[in-house]
């Protein structure tokens, strides 16, 4: 049975920038599941128990890597949509090869809520039919 709403998992081991993800979305998106994460090996069990639709991925996270998560999920899964943050290795080499891993797209930290629900709804909406909105106004925001 198809979902009626989009599962999101947020893996970062900063608990402010997970709170700050999930309040962004929560106003943001009309319907939504929400999912946290504070490492890689806990954010790989809650990909493998839930399969999220989306993952909002950190890079440098204590016990697992992101970009060791980013291979691992992408070896058996190319459709979960997965973001990549960081405030490290933002050159565009580093970025290329987290899209060449499988990153759907990338967001440099720190971010303003816009930018992130930009990506966020942009990601989503891949793959969705013309017109499919999942957000409230970012304008208001």
């Amino acid at each position: 049975m198809a979902r009626k709403f989009p599962v999101v998992l947020l893996v970062d081991d900063s608990d402010s920038f997970r709170i700050f993800c999930r309040d962004a979305i929560k106003d943001s998106i009309k319907f939504i599941q929400i999912l946290e994460a504070k490492d890689g090996i806990e954010g790989l069990k809650k990909y493998q128990s839930h399969k999220p639709d989306m993952i909002l991925l950190d890079l440098k996270m204590p016990k697992l890597e992101g970009e060791k998560v980013l291979e691992l999920i992408r070896k058996t899964d190319k459709i979960t949509k997965i973001i990549v943050t960081s405030a490290y290795n933002n050159d565009q080499e580093s970025i290329n090869n987290l899209i060449k891993i499988g990153a759907n797209s990338y967001v440099p930290k720190p971010m303003n809520r816009i930018n992130l629900m930009k990506v966020i709804t942009d990601v989503l909406a891949q793959g969705k039919k013309p017109g499919t909105n999942f957000t409230k106004s970012l304008s208001a925001n």
